[in-house]
């Protein structure tokens, strides 16, 4: 039924279609501003707010910085610095036994002085540009790797490489604080634990066996005070601190290997670093918004559940058992290593229990303990120790699954049930079940899949 003239005009004007659209000049700095400055002419013709209001707002907006481009500086500066100083290292390197001596030494140091020169620069300018610092920074670090190998080359200085990597390492750590560059941070951090790996792996010698690289503990607790004046104090978490945050925790995942001494007590060293991390991540200063951007909470929880379906197979326990390793274990590298990081974690767990209740920590930190106990039920009785390591996964993948429902994440749902998955695979191999036990066991664990992923979708809906 079509309406009356008079009562369709008072409609559409309730309704402000007659209103006049204000013009307002909308140039968007961000993807929530430019939503913002779209919603203005309908806020300004619902009366909501003035003409005027709008107006400023807009030009609010206008004013501020796009942050997409200075992200674009920040990657292209950093790009730059890192091609340049790879880019001279490739000429030099192909030209190199033509060039006298005088001139190697003036390709050698001439990066390091311009990079110096720039950096005196933006410190003297207080340049705040990150673009600026990243880059240089990177093109320091570089620099002074060119400037120590063909110094060293030219007066045949003698040396290995994990000594050179040590150096380069040392030379590039002032860059870090002077320039407050988070690249050359990182490539610290990589610096490093590439000296580890090449001091305690790949300089492995079977005569003498592999040395231990006890400089590396120090070395990387120097760029420590950068990363708690940068992000921790000032409470940023942007990708420079979750780049960081991976970055060290890998480095000290794979370098605590490099202690290794009589290999009985690697395991419970590794498993105290990870229950270590997954305290760490219970602190409200290493909290983020997202599980994958938060390392500990990630490397921490993969590491302990690796470590032990490794420890669910009988090999460990027997040679455990055989070596009966108490005595062996007395004054060896590993013991201390194993030792100091184990008290590292009790210590930890001290201070997550002033602030939680032992309730609200997250299981798997206490895993540390449980592996101790197991340890030491393991030397005299080792099958009772690999049966109750089987447990222990699965009460771990239990709370995980909890975990995931009770947070509503699919993705920790669905890690927990991986682990359920995991633990069947591994005791496909070392049991005497039946093949259609172990058919069925895997039907049974497909069908947990579909049933949990149904389940949650469903409570989302519910809930939407």
């Amino acid at each position: 039924m079509e309406l009356p003239a008079n009562t369709r005009a008072a409609f559409l004007f309730l309704k402000n279609e007659y209103l006049p659209i204000p013009v307002i000049s909308t140039t968007p700095a961000t993807r929530m501003s430019k939503q913002i400055l779209k919603e203005l002419p309908e806020l300004v013709r619902a009366n909501v707010i003035s003409e005027e209001t709008a107006q400023r707002i807009a030009a609010h907006y206008e004013n501020q910085p796009n942050p997409t481009t200075n992200r674009l500086l920040v990657v292209f500066g950093i790009l730059g610095g890192l091609l340049i100083g790879m880019g001279i290292v490739l000429i030099v390197a192909h030209n190199w036994d033509e060039l006298p001596k005088a001139m190697k030494l003036g390709i050698g140091l001439l990066p390091l002085l311009v990079g110096q020169g720039i950096a005196g620069y933006i410190v003297l300018k207080n340049i705040q540009s990150r673009a600026w610092r990243e880059g240089c920074g990177a093109f320091l670090c570089f620099a002074i790797a060119l400037s120590i190998s063909i110094v060293g080359q030219v007066y045949n200085i003698e040396g290995n490489f994990g000594r050179f990597l040590m150096a380069w390492m040392l030379l590039t750590l002032p860059c870090i604080y002077v320039l407050r560059s988070s690249v050359t941070a990182m490539l610290y951090i990589v610096g490093v634990t590439w000296y580890a790996c090449e001091v305690g792996y790949f300089s492995y010698n079977f005569m003498e066996g592999s040395r231990v690289p006890w400089k590396y503990g120090p070395m990387l607790m120097l760029v420590l005070p950068f990363c708690y004046t940068e992000f921790i104090l000032p409470g940023i978490k942007n990708n420079f601190y979750y780049f960081i945050s991976w970055l060290l925790v890998l480095s000290l995942t794979v370098c605590l290997g490099t202690f290794q001494g009589s290999d009985q007590l690697l395991m419970m060293a590794y498993m105290s670093l990870f229950s270590l991390f997954i305290l760490l991540s219970e602190i409200k200063l290493f909290e983020t918004q997202r599980v994958l951007t938060n390392a500990f909470l990630v490397v921490g929880s993969l590491g302990i559940m690796g470590s032990l379906l490794i420890l669910s197979f009988e090999w460990y326990w027997e040679d455990i058992y055989d070596n009966s390793t108490l005595h062996a274990l007395a004054g060896d590298v590993e013991t201390s290593v194993a030792g100091a990081v184990t008290l590292m974690a009790i210590a930890m767990l001290f201070v997550v229990l002033r602030t939680k209740s032992a309730a609200a920590i997250n299981l798997k930190a206490y895993a540390f303990l449980v592996f101790i106990a197991l340890f030491f039920l393991g030397i005299k009785t080792p099958g009772a120790a690999q049966l109750l390591v089987n447990l222990v996964v699965l009460v771990f993948a239990v709370y995980t699954i909890r975990d995931g429902a009770r947070k509503n994440h699919l993705g920790i749902l669905n890690y927990g049930l991986l682990i359920i998955t995991g633990l069947i695979a591994c005791r496909f191999f070392d049991t005497n079940f039946s093949f259609v036990l172990r058919g069925l066991l895997f039907i049974g664990v497909g069908v947990g899949f579909f049933a949990a992923n149904i389940y949650m979708i469903k409570k989302r809906k519910q809930g939407a």
